[in-house]
């Protein structure tokens, strides 16, 4: 009998741990304002994720994602949770329209930070991936490498802070109006 009413106890305390969620989830569903989410539970999914990383609703809302059916973050949280960390850092060397390189930390005291790594991400790269032609890449290549050089750095030195959860490509362009190509000296030629 007791281990009835331990289950039922259990269960009537995931359901309590769940009424917040759900009732923000449809909140927000129901705004129309977060475009990747077209169900409760999806953005339901998204606020117990953020809460795992330690995020607010609102927060998990607008800086999670969903790709390919994983949760992905954008690069601005990736960057936070480092910072927030207080066991890693990084730091920008090169940040241009052609490169971003960026320098990973693991704090070991106050004033000492020790090298773990490096991360980069060029132009070059972004063709060999096929993701330079679309529009955001096009219009915006430093945020775009800083984000990629990020994500890829924070999967490879720091992925403890973030769950498994990681930073992906949000969408395939509908309609590619000019093409970035790479000539045999290795210019890139912009459309």
């Amino acid at each position: 009998m007791k281990k009835k009413e331990g289950i039922k106890a259990l269960i009537g305390k995931e359901i309590e741990i769940l009424s917040e969620p759900m009732a923000l989830g449809d909140v927000f569903m129901k705004s129309g304002m977060f475009k990747d989410i077209k169900t409760q539970a999806q953005a339901v999914v998204k606020i117990l994720a953020g809460r795992e990383l330690g995020l607010a609703p609102l927060e998990s809302m607008t800086n999670i994602y969903m790709v390919n059916g994983k949760i992905a973050l954008q690069a601005k949280i990736i960057g936070s949770l480092i910072k927030k960390s207080k066991k890693y850092d990084y730091l920008v060397n090169k940040l241009d329209d052609q490169e971003c390189v960026i320098t990973f930390y693991i704090i070991e005291s106050e004033d000492k930070k020790v090298e773990i790594g490096k991360s980069s991400f060029t132009i070059k790269d972004a063709a060999r991936a096929g993701i330079v032609n679309k529009d955001v890449w096009k219009n915006y290549p430093r945020n775009m490498l800083f984000a990629r050089a990020l994500s890829n750095g924070a999967r490879w030195y720091t992925s403890d802070v973030f769950c498994g959860y990681t930073a992906e490509e949000l969408e395939t362009p509908k309609e590619v109006a000019s093409v970035i190509t790479i000539d045999k000296k290795g210019k890139v030629n912009n459309g």
